[in-house]
């Protein structure tokens, strides 16, 4: 009686080198169905004025009194330098979520009297999103950025 080889060298082979081809292929069509999102829509355009936001930004870093913010309960507080008080002040607030840009928000810069803002979060999804402040004092223009992360 003859015995048949089913599992051989060859067979072995076969199939390692097809599971890793069916594995490169899933991870492919996995990779198709991610959702990709640049920063904003007009990236590279903003990207080509990159040194005007380094030096707005340099501004801010030399100031004596910094731009700071803090979460609250259902707001975020943003103050301004005191000594900025009686400056016309201008400028946009943007909170940018990187795990979903249809969750993006722009606010203006509206300073009160004692150089606050209060921006109300209850609307906005919870998670991180990045702070970013492009804001001027009467002619004077400044850039700050940071991360917040709302419950």
């Amino acid at each position: 009686m003859k015995k048949s080889k089913i599992w051989t060298w060859g067979t072995g082979i076969a199939i390692v080198y097809s599971l890793f081809a069916l594995g490169i292929i899933g991870m492919v069509v996995n990779s198709f169905g991610k959702k990709l999102d640049l920063t904003s829509k007009d990236y590279y355009a903003k990207e080509l004025v990159f040194q005007e936001q380094i030096d707005k930004s340099n501004r801010s870093k030399a100031l004596a009194e910094p731009l700071s913010w803090k979460v609250e309960t259902g707001k975020l507080l943003i103050s301004y330098p005191a000594s900025f008080t009686g400056k016309k002040i201008g400028g946009t607030i943007t909170l940018f979520k990187p795990s979903n840009n249809n969750s993006d928000v722009n606010f203006p810069v509206q300073a009160n009297a004692e150089m606050k803002q209060e921006i109300p979060t209850g609307t906005l999804g919870k998670g991180m999103y990045k702070l970013r402040i492009d804001w001027s004092a009467d002619a004077q223009t400044y850039y700050n950025e940071g991360v917040v992360v709302l419950n």
